[in-house]
């Protein structure tokens, strides 16, 4: 039971490793050559967080009427 276990994780691991965007993301960051591209990519978290804020507080405020 433990091997099936343990199988099935590693094989789970491996495909949201190759297919999740977020994670080929991240592998292409965390290189050498990609070192260039962290200050960037937080950059660009800015905006979404800002965004995430603003959509809170219509949520929060009741929004637009539906």
């Amino acid at each position: 039971m433990l091997r099936l276990i343990w199988t099935l994780s590693v094989h789970t691991r491996n495909f949201l490793r190759r297919y999740m965007p977020t994670n080929r993301l991240l592998d292409v960051i965390r290189t050498r050559r990609g070192l260039k591209w962290g200050v960037s990519a937080m950059l660009l978290a800015i905006p979404y967080l800002l965004a995430a804020a603003i959509f809170r507080d219509l949520i929060e405020g009741g929004g637009p009427g539906g």
